[in-house]
């Protein structure tokens, strides 16, 4: 899960944002994103950066250079150059690497975020008919790729005239370009109807296995709970009886203990792990550790 520490520059009311991102495998400063109304972004990555984060609302990214590459649970690597337009959907975790080109230009996208509540009000708007398990297939997907068309072009290059202004876009401007994005995905990919407009819930997924794969994420216990597919009374019941511990306490085991295992293992100080197990703070780290285990980080190395 990406975690942000931000420092905001406002001029001629366009957001410019240093973000420093810690993904649980780097930490660094070479990522700046420019960001409309927590709608439409536009990302600078300078050199490879791997990234792990929550979708939270349907999401299309376009590539304005550079590459990226997005890992799917199968194993299998989509791999989108400038261009390309790929679809995420909406409340499932993605891992991806953006990265240059090989002639050195770097990864440059456009993401746009398409909210559960204006995709709620244009389905009413236009009477849209959505099929029930029309397509068990595409229905269970999380990626799709669109083809490279002028009406994607188009949009995506309108939008980052937005940030190359001196002038912030109204919010009818703004609605307008998300309404002609949900016209031209549905044009070009008439079979997302189901996924584009499924307001359901997802299914309850199995708790340790999510767990035990996001427990670094900065989640609240309300997300993990949403991210299973749970209330959050349903969470906490579900999480006692798989863990017999409540989810903050098993969270500071879990990520104390790949903490002392990464030390043990690969030799490194409590200054090199404890952002990469999920913790925000050195202090806080070394004191939990010490709770936990008896005895400070620095004993590890020491010993």
């Amino acid at each position: 899960m990406l975690k942000f520490s931000v420092s905001l520059r406002s001029e001629n009311n366009k957001w410019d944002m240093e973000i420093k991102v810690y993904n649980g495998m780097d930490f660094d400063q070479d990522i700046s994103v420019n960001n409309y109304a927590d709608t439409f972004f536009l990302c600078h990555v300078g050199k490879n950066k791997l990234c792990e984060n929550m979708v939270t609302e349907h999401t299309l990214v376009y590539m304005v250079s550079g590459e990226m590459d997005v890992f799917l649970p199968d194993g299998r690597t989509i791999h989108y150059k400038k261009g390309d337009t790929a679809f995420l959907r909406r409340n499932h975790k993605v891992n991806k690497e953006k990265h240059p080109n090989a002639k050195g230009e770097p990864f440059v996208g456009l993401f746009l975020h398409l909210d559960a509540d204006f995709l709620k009000r244009i389905r009413k708007e236009q009477n849209i008919a959505v099929p029930q398990n029309e397509n068990l297939r595409v229905t269970k997907q999380n990626v799709f790729t669109l083809p490279q068309h002028p009406f994607l072009d188009s949009l995506f290059q309108s939008l980052i005239g937005y940030f190359n202004s001196d002038i912030y876009p109204s919010k009818e401007l703004m609605e307008s370009k998300l309404r002609e994005a949900v016209f031209v995905l549905l044009q070009l990919r008439p079979e997302l109807v189901p996924v584009l407009f499924d307001f359901v819930q997802q299914w309850k997924i199995d708790v340790k296995e999510f767990m035990e794969e996001n427990y670094k994420s900065d989640l609240t216990v309300e997300q993990f709970a949403h991210y299973t597919g749970r209330s959050l009374t349903s969470f906490k019941k579900d999480f006692d009886e798989a863990f017999h511990l409540t989810p903050q306490r098993w969270i500071t085991r879990r990520r104390l203990a790949e903490a002392k295992r990464i030390m043990e293992e690969n030799k490194k100080t409590a200054n090199e792990v404890y952002m990469k197990v999920g913790f925000k703070n050195l202090s806080h780290f070394s004191t939990a550790f010490k709770k936990e285990y008896g005895f400070p980080p620095s004993q590890l190395i020491a010993g």
